[in-house]
């Protein structure tokens, strides 16, 4: 992973509900003077300061099969480099933007709770990882230059500032083409040289984790439980009970030999150290 980019934002005002001209063609025009260049992605990361006056900006790269690549993080440095390890390590594969990519959910521009499960802030993810970020209210871009990759511009505020609001909502949704072209313009013709040997599927590794060791349906109730669905979720989604949900959830915490979701997160993220493919369980416990 290379160097995180971090470049001191000019100060960039938006008056009273309305863009700062200025600001903006300048940001446009910077943006435009650096495509094909590596300094692009700090002037990407101003143009959205300049849409959303936001204080936790993030541009990450997803490629199918490979860990995510982070370009860009505005917070670098605040929450230390654990959490980051963790996100990266693994971690990532449960998070609501880069599911919605790797289960095909079309590009757009989406806030953070139209893509996580209804528990997700009962999730061990959102406990572990995403509370440490201080993040309150995420908007996240999700462009598609190629069909193996996806740019994830992330607008975050901190539970200090208030809410993003429906108006800067609509106006990142209004931007949404342009940010669209941009990436095309600046990922795609690199991305056509990128080798598409993949050495590790991590994408499979949440798809047959405990797949070894656990019924299939067992599997399926797991999955959900790790990217932070409740148990009336799950149940509705598998078209089971409850009851049966928590059944499953027993049988499988047994097998497993944990006792809580924030164990089986835990083995989670242990076991993809050596991932090679398959159930990431049976090369993990044969060490």
């Amino acid at each position: 992973m290379r160097d995180t980019a971090k470049a001191p934002f000019t100060e960039i005002m938006v008056r009273e509900g309305r863009l700062d001209n200025a600001a903006l063609g300048q940001a446009l025009a910077d943006v435009i003077g650096h495509l094909g260049n590596a300094r692009l992605v700090d002037r990407l990361a101003s143009l959205l300061h300049v849409l959303v006056p936001a204080n936790d900006i993030m541009v990450v790269v997803y490629r199918r099969g490979q860990p995510p690549e982070l370009l860009y993080d505005q917070s670098a440095g605040l929450e230390g480099a654990a959490n980051l390890e963790l996100y990266l390590k693994g971690a990532y594969l449960l998070d609501p933007f880069y599911r919605a990519f790797a289960d095909g959910v079309a590009p757009g521009c989406y806030r953070l709770k139209q893509l996580a499960p209804a528990a997700f802030r009962s999730s061990e993810y959102f406990r572990l990882h995403y509370a440490r970020t201080g993040i309150s209210d995420e908007i996240g871009y999700l462009l598609e230059p190629t069909a193996d990759m996806c740019v994830h511009l992330s607008v975050g505020v901190r539970e200090q500032q208030s809410r993003i609001s429906a108006a800067q909502h609509r106006r990142l949704l209004d931007f949404e083409p342009l940010f669209a072209a941009i990436v095309r313009r600046h990922w795609a013709p690199h991305d056509a040289i990128v080798s598409r040997a993949i050495n590790t599927q991590l994408d499979s590794a949440l798809k047959f984790f405990g797949h070894d060791f656990l019924t299939d349906r067992e599997v399926e109730v797991i999955q959900l439980l790790l990217r932070g669905h409740s148990t009336k979720s799950i149940a509705e989604r598998l078209r089971i009970s409850p009851e049966t949900v928590k059944l499953h959830r027993k049988h499988s915490y047994a097998k497993l030999d944990v006792s809580s979701q924030a164990e089986l997160f835990h083995l989670f993220i242990d076991a993809l150290g050596s991932y090679q493919g398959g159930d990431p369980l049976t090369g993990y416990l044969s060490h």
